[in-house]
């Protein structure tokens, strides 16, 4: 993960959730790796100075997939609240670690089994600390 900013309220809520994962078989050591890694390095920040232009948690986030042209908006939540029929990603999912903290423009590549996806961030629709909603 490049540069990121996290919310200090989401950092707290992740850091528990990556504690807890790390008893979870159906979470990959990797992925989980990945997640805390860039949690553990990205710049803090008060959730109510947060950019309107950071993917944050409870984000909702239309993406292009860059080679394909490809549009989608998904919402980036805590594992428990992933629905993969209404794009409710949870942030253990590689696609939702790549975006996290990111800012609108970022082009975050994914690897495949069939090499590396390129995916942009084009809009955030919806961000909870530019709403005011600092209760998720």
């Amino acid at each position: 993960m490049t540069n990121r900013i996290i919310s200090k309220l989401d950092y707290q809520r992740l850091k528990k959730r990556i504690e807890q994962a790390k008893i979870n078989a159906r979470i990959s050591p990797a992925q989980l790796m990945k997640l805390a890694r860039g949690v553990d390095g990205a710049t803090l920040m008060d959730p109510v100075k947060m950019p309107a232009d950071v993917v944050t948690m409870n984000s909702v986030v239309s993406l292009e997939y860059v080679d394909m042209g490809k549009h989608l908006d998904i919402c980036l939540v805590y594992p428990e609240e992933a629905d993969g029929a209404r794009n409710r990603i949870s942030i253990f999912a590689p696609l939702a670690t790549a975006l996290l903290g990111c800012q609108r423009g970022t082009v975050a590549s994914l690897p495949t089994p069939f090499g590396s996806v390129d995916v942009r961030i084009n809009h955030i629709l919806y961000q909870p600390e530019a709403a005011g909603d600092f209760s998720r």
